[in-house]
Parts: C-alpha cells; sequence; structure tokens
C-alpha cells in the first residue's frame, strides 16, 4: 500500500541548503521572520523549556546563524 500523503508532506520542506536571502517579492506581517530551512514566513514560538524561540515546523532557533543572518537581525 501507497503511503499516504498529508498537508505536512507538502509544507514542511526542510531545506538541505537554506536560503540565504529572503525571495522578491515576500513582504514578512509583524512578528514574522523568514525560516531559511522551510523557505516559508513564520512567527517563531517560544520553547518554555530551553528560553529560545523557535520554528513550529522545523524547531530551527531564532538564534541560528542562517536565520540571523536572511533576516538581518545581529545584536
Amino acid at each position: 500500500m501507497n503511503k499516504q500523503t498529508d498537508m505536512f508532506d507538502i509544507i514542511n520542506i526542510n531545506n538541505k541548503n537554506p536560503d540565504i536571502s529572503i525571495p522578491e517579492g515576500v513582504k514578512l506581517k509583524a512578528k514574522e521572520l523568514w525560516c531559511p530551512y522551510c523557505s516559508k514566513p513564520v512567527i517563531f514560538k517560544k520553547d518554555k523549556d530551553l528560553g529560545v524561540r523557535k520554528c513550529p515546523y522545523c524547531k530551527v532557533s531564532e538564534r541560528d546563524y542562517n536565520v540571523k543572518q536572511v533576516n538581518k537581525r545581529w545584536l
């Protein structure tokens, strides 16, 4: 029997080579960041155990180098 395709198989890309910039024409809303691993705008959710915000799809932290690089969020 073939594996059933669900919505998460389609929307979760998980790039091996993360994006290096936000694609042209993409407008981020308030509180959204571009996830370079999922290739989509997401609102990072707070992980109460670790004290950082993470992508709800791929679980990468907002402190990841590529997330900071794409969103220009260096402190």
